[in-house]
């Protein structure tokens, strides 16, 4: 603690679960101020139920950030204390007008960043179910926002001022989950100001200190070079190459006058149609190609998902094996896999540590693969896990636990529900219902949070959804 900072800091303590956006801002301005916070162990679902803790949070609701003085709720509230706790750190700006476009960045963090980012990785989370339209229309209200961002960044290293301030912060904890979890090179490819604000922005001592290294989904796509405009040549010179050029047609001509003539080179030989055989293992490898390129993409964003949250188990579903048990069994592999040190720009798997059920939906069955690591073995038992799942929708084991091919070992096991259109029972509508299971199961075993409740992450459908969304 900085000298004269005693009385107000000294006993601060900020309630929050791990990896929340919101509450590490906090922490990041916390650590340019010179303050110390203690972030102690909190788990949702239950400590913020306590009647000790809804005496700090009536609405049960996190961040809360304890002062000597008492308790403070809402995140950016939280955020702005902390930022002017000190005049001559530069978080809150230099003038009383830079300290007007602290808050203007702050507040368009909150109207034009938090909704969309949430509304697109929230069915990655599983906290949400996936539907394509909100997906879309949260990826045009980002590139939107991200547009105007560019536009600012690309005359100014900082949002506000020469430095960082807490308008950066806010903004860049706003957008880590994003560009951790579903901005790609493509998406990023318009927005490079964005990206070198961000990168540099993660990169220093006090986000590092926080955060730790914060790996990018994908490297974004160099900018393309400026072609370089073609050289001016005087006529002679243009004469003289020219000159070659027309010996060069003319002596075909000359030969064909009083040479010999020279025999065409006979034909190349056709390459064999492939066989029916040859075809089918050709086109099954690509697809398995394909398969564990899912699998190994959705790893990443697991990998993701359990540093921003601390999950421990996760499901989600994987669209290319088509309701093939042993297709998903392969991108299961792939997403445990470990990273390729030779391929630093594109990562896959890393998720090996994170237990998982996967689904694919086929025409003729629901396929499901299970897989826990030796680490959480004991919390969570393969065998029940799937048998309850199974009990819930339908189905029938086809791969009892075995070894799994996995560098953090543990178990993998495998399960189909069959098709039955007389019985209503159909591979899409089956799946929703074993993820819900699935998920139901974790929840019974305290291994994955309760549906999140705290302000930050309300969600909102339909036409009324930017309506009624709690203040930051």
């Amino acid at each position: 603690t900085r000298p004269g900072l005693g009385a107000l800091s000294s006993v601060m303590k900020l309630y929050t679960y791990a990896g929340n956006t919101h509450a590490l801002q906090t922490l990041i301005v916390a650590r340019y101020n010179g303050i110390d916070i203690e972030v102690p162990l909190f788990e949702m679902g239950k400590d913020n139920k306590a009647p000790a803790f809804l005496k700090k949070s009536p609405l049960g609701k996190v961040p809360v950030l304890e002062t000597a003085q008492g308790c403070l709720c809402e995140a950016a509230a939280i955020a702005r204390y902390v930022a002017r706790m000190r005049a001559d750190t530069n978080m809150y700006g230099g003038s009383f007008f830079e300290a007007g476009q602290v808050d203007q960045w702050v507040e368009f963090a909150k109207n034009e960043l938090d909704l969309p980012v949430g509304m697109w990785i929230y069915p990655i989370l599983g906290f949400i179910p996936t539907n394509a339209t909100n997906t879309k229309q949260a990826q045009e209200d980002l590139k939107r926002a991200l547009a105007v961002l560019d536009a600012h960044l690309q005359g100014h290293t900082f949002l506000v001022g020469e430095g960082v301030t807490l308008a950066d912060v806010v903004v860049s904890c706003s957008l880590l989950n994003a560009f951790k979890l579903v901005f790609d090179a493509a998406f990023l490819a318009p927005f490079p100001a964005v990206v070198r604000w961000f990168t540099a922005c993660v990169a220093q001592p006090e986000f590092l200190a926080v955060l730790g290294p914060t790996a990018l989904l994908q490297a974004p796509a160099a900018a393309p070079a400026k072609a370089a405009p073609p050289a001016k040549a005087d006529k002679g010179k243009k004469a003289d190459e020219a000159a070659p050029k027309k010996e060069e047609e003319a002596a075909p001509k000359k030969e064909a006058g009083g040479g010999k003539k020279k025999e065409k080179p006979p034909p190349p030989e056709k390459k064999p149609e492939p066989s029916p055989e040859e075809k089918a293992a050709k086109d099954k490898a690509k697809l398995i190609a394909k398969v564990v390129k899912e699998g190994g993409k959705k790893g990443v964003e697991i990998e993701g998902a359990a540093d921003m949250g601390g999950l421990e188990f996760f499901c989600t579903t994987i669209e290319s094996p088509d309701g093939d048990v042993e297709l998903l069994q392969m991108a299961m592999t792939g997403m445990n896999a470990p990273a390729d040190p030779d391929n630093s720009e594109e990562r896959k798997g890393c998720s090996g540590r994170v237990g998982k059920m996967i689904f694919s939906a086929g025409v003729h069955q629901l396929a499901m693969v299970a897989y826990v690591p030796d680490v959480t073995a004991e919390k969570v038992p393969i065998g029940e896990w799937l048998a309850a799942v199974i009990k819930d929708v339908g189905g029938e084991v086809v791969m009892e636990p075995n070894a799994a091919d996995s560098p953090d070992g543990g178990l993998v096991a495998a399960a189909v529900v069959k098709a039955d259109p007389d019985a209503g029972k159909f591979p899409l509508k089956d799946k929703d219902s074993a993820m819900a299971s699935a998920f139901a199961f974790l929840r019974s075993k305290d291994a994955f949070p309760e549906q999140a409740d705290d302000d930050d992450d309300d969600i909102c459908f339909g036409d009324d959804a930017f309506d009624g969304i709690d203040d930051l």
